[in-house]
């Protein structure tokens, strides 16, 4: 591809390269299970993989991801026929020919072609090759060019035709899956469809067939990655004919586009029907198949064979074919001037008599169900911020300190129509850049495999809650971090296997890796049955390096495992290429501080450790409650909130410490005053004379005393200034239907303020 590419050339490959690390990322936890298990219906499922990968690089003539691809399924096919045993090495293999396709999408994007990939492609289609010939005891691989030397009319080698139906057990396919299935097939379809009726009012233009052709044998390519065994069939029974089409071969009619369309359009029904759930089956199958077969012109070479005619010469004159097989024969002295007319009669008449039994098929249109577009990332990013906007605005509108005191009936009325479209389109909004955490979790498989090799353990990765859905750009954001504490676990956590044993544990340990909603928020949680975290060492790395004063008695299990947080902590001994525990863990909290999230660890010695990451489910819009105190305003997360009620001196202790409890039934629960917050002064500093607002993060409850509740809205989140940094306690701003600018309270924050006094007063009632 040294020419210049057009707009239309690089979007192709753009599309390629997406597809690709899509493939990818399901090809590395796969590779990984089948080292685990030898399933053969993740070993199909892998073969696949690199067999569309291959077909989609070889149609863009990227001829180094091509053979790489080739070679990885040349292994992978033989190891699933059960000529050679899968081991070890071929696992290690197959995920270094993903690493150097990794690599080469990068070239390919950037270049637009795969020229510089040559070294690197030699060097891992050498060592599959190796793989083979080793497994074989030695005997050279000859399925290389099994699949291109099969001529199009001729049937192929049994590894590559479609599967029939019930051969290998079927992968599963999640509906993430079958909707990027159901897209691509109706847009295949849909092009399909345009060139065929194209062709079809001008059947001497030849020059669309091309592109029919590769519409269907993609389409094709993707019901086998599927197993979609019925609508491959059909689809391949159309390539065979549009391949006779283009190859120059006759029909036994000019031009069946309309008996083309009519399969079309049952493809299409099949597609649909996967769309709504359902199986690929299609009624009446090899009826179909037989419409199609019908078009299929009768060829020479059987009329030749019934005039006595050689089989193999006649196979010799097609393989050398330079001009028509009759007269080669001829020249060749294998068949006689006689022999030849009488097959070319016969075969003149059977094509006329076909052709009188193809009837006009009556069409059946069946429309594509879905409609799906490609949309930058960017443009969502400004349609939300936009949404952000008008939130504000509706705010400004309705809340406008102008209409104060009137009775507006009908303004009411319209405005509370507007707050509801405006949530509706909010809610929309959001809905449209959520997509599974299961991308991001099943490219954790690769990596835990690899350090595991590398520090000689025995892991057994468990994950949890795929489906779980997060803001695309918030999955980006914790893809570092998430790495990060998975090394951390994998090498500091986990013990090695006579480590293990000698403690009383299986030798092979378990991390999970789970997501789950809780609390308005999304919690990816990393948890490991390993060592746990030392605390002596952590303090004592901690007063060494002057991050606490005192010996840290006083402190909570909480506050002293936070203490790996800080800039340069580590309690390793020495430190590996892996990683050690805490090393990096200032700019895992940071990363997460980016888009408002935190981070609570909680371990116990010898038996593990468990890190939650606490990321909001928005990041730019919550209902909230606007709360007063003196005269300054905040608003605090509704979700967060519980009950409200003002209470009565009994309901009050205060600990020797100064603290304040409040009853609340049978609990005793920490107040925390707003106004010593923000440093305002209050109406009152009687806790009767105010309101308790009872917030629940974590499991952990506690009051805040505020003078007024002054109503609910829903509030855009703004950032502070860098100028401003990091507030203790508050997560962001808003602005007000007056425009006045007003805090969101953290309400994870504050927790850690009720948790030490709550601690204090437990810690009196004990010594009491």
């Amino acid at each position: 591809m040294s020419m210049p590419l057009d707009d239309d050339q690089i979007e192709i490959i753009q599309e390629f390269a997406t597809e690709s690390r899509d493939m990818i990322e399901q090809l590395e936890p796969a590779i990984i299970e089948l080292g685990q298990n030898s399933d053969p219906e993740t070993l199909n499922a892998i073969f696949r993989l690199f067999h569309s990968m291959k077909g989609s690089a070889g149609f863009l003539e990227f001829d180094h991801m091509t053979r790489v691809a080739h070679a990885a399924e040349n292994l992978l096919d033989l190891i699933r026929n059960g000529e050679i045993e899968l081991v070890p090495n071929h696992v290690t293999l197959l995920c270094a020919a993903c690493d150097f396709a990794k690599e080469a999408l990068d070239i390919v994007e950037s270049d637009y072609n795969d020229d510089t990939m040559v070294a690197p492609a030699d060097e891992i289609s050498e060592q599959l090759h190796q793989a083979i010939e080793l497994a074989k005891g030695g005997d050279k691989p000859q399925a290389e060019d099994i699949e291109e030397s099969v001529p199009a009319e001729q049937p192929a080698a049994p590894t590559e035709q479609p599967a029939a139906e019930g051969d290998f057990p079927q992968m599963e396919i999640t509906d993430e899956m079958r909707l990027s299935f159901v897209q691509e097939g109706n847009e295949l379809l849909q092009n399909t469809e345009h060139g065929l009726l194209t062709w079809g009012e001008n059947p001497e233009d030849t020059d669309s067939i091309g592109d029919i052709f590769r519409n269907i044998h993609s389409f094709k390519g993707n019901c086998g990655f599927f197993g979609f065994s019925q609508i491959e069939k059909l689809s391949h029974q159309m390539e065979n004919i549009l391949d006779r089409v283009k190859s120059g071969s006759k029909l036994a009619i000019d031009n069946p586009a309309d008996q083309l369309l009519a399969a079309l359009d049952v493809l299409q029904k099949a597609v649909n029907n996967i769309s709504d759930g359902k199986d690929d089956s299609i009624e009446n199958l090899e009826h179909h198949l037989n419409a199609l077969q019908t078009l299929t012109a009768p060829l020479l070479g059987d009329f030749l064979v019934e005039e006595g005619v050689q089989e193999e010469a006649i196979f010799h004159a097609v393989e050398t074919q330079k001009k028509p097989v009759g007269e080669i024969l001829v020249q060749q002295g294998t068949a006689s001037t006689e022999q030849v007319t009488t097959a070319l009669k016969k075969q003149q008449d059977k094509i006329k008599k076909t052709k009188a039994e193809i009837k006009p098929v009556a069409r059946t249109k069946t429309p594509a169900k879905r409609q799906d577009i490609r949309v930058e990332l960017g443009k969502l990013d400004s349609l939300i911020n936009l949404i952000g906007e008008l939130v504000i605005a509706e705010n400004m509108l309705i809340h406008n300190p102008d209409l104060k005191g009137l009775e507006l009936e009908n303004f009411n009325k319209a405005g509370q129509h507007m707050s509801k479209l405006v949530r509706e389109l909010q809610e929309m909004a959001m809905t449209i850049r959520m997509i599974p955490v299961s991308g991001l979790f099943r490219r954790m498989i690769r990596l835990v495999h690899d350090i595991s090799v590398k520090a000689g353990k025995k892991v057994e990765l468990e994950l949890i809650g795929e489906e779980t859905e997060m803001d695309k750009t918030v999955i980006e954001t914790i893809t570092d971090p998430l790495v990060h504490l998975l090394r951390n676990s994998l090498d500091h956590g986990l013990e090695p296997p006579d480590e293990r044993l000698a403690a009383g544990k299986g030798e092979k340990g378990t991390v999970k890796l789970s997501a789950r909603h809780e609390e308005g928020e999304v919690w990816v949680t990393i948890e490991d049955d390993g060592r746990g975290l030392n605390k002596e060492k952590i303090l004592e790395k901690a007063i060494s390096n002057g991050l606490i004063e005192g010996d840290g008695s006083d402190m909570t299990d909480k506050q002293i495992n936070n203490l790996i947080f800080a800039p340069g902590f580590s309690t390793a001994a020495a430190i590996t290429d892996i990683s050690g525990r805490g090393v990096g863990m200032d700019v895992v909290k940071k990363n997460l501080e980016k888009i408002k999230g935190k981070i609570d660890v909680f371990s116990t010695p010898g038996q593990g450790s468990k890190i939650i990451l606490r990321i909001p489910l928005t990041l730019a819009i919550i209902d909230g409650m606007i709360v007063r105190v003196g005269t300054s305003s905040c608003i605090v997360p509704t979700l967060s909130m519980l009950e409200a009620f003002r209470p009565v001196m009994d309901q009050i202790t205060i600990t020797p410490d100064g603290d304040e409890l409040a009853q609340v039934r049978e609990n005793f629960l920490p107040i925390i005053r707003l106004h010593d917050i923000l440093g305002k002064n209050p109406d009152s500093h009687d806790l009767s004379d105010g309101i308790l607002i009872v917030l629940e993060s974590q499991e952990t409850r506690f009051c805040l005393f505020i003078d007024e509740i002054l109503g609910q809205q829903q509030t855009v989140i703004k950032g502070l200034s860098d100028f401003i940094g990091n507030v203790p306690g508050v997560s962001g701003c808003t602005i007000l239907g007056d425009g006045d600018v007003c805090l969101i309270l953290d309400v994870g924050t504050l927790v850690d303020s009720a948790e030490s006094k709550k601690n204090k007063y437990e810690n009196t009632q004990e010594v009491i």
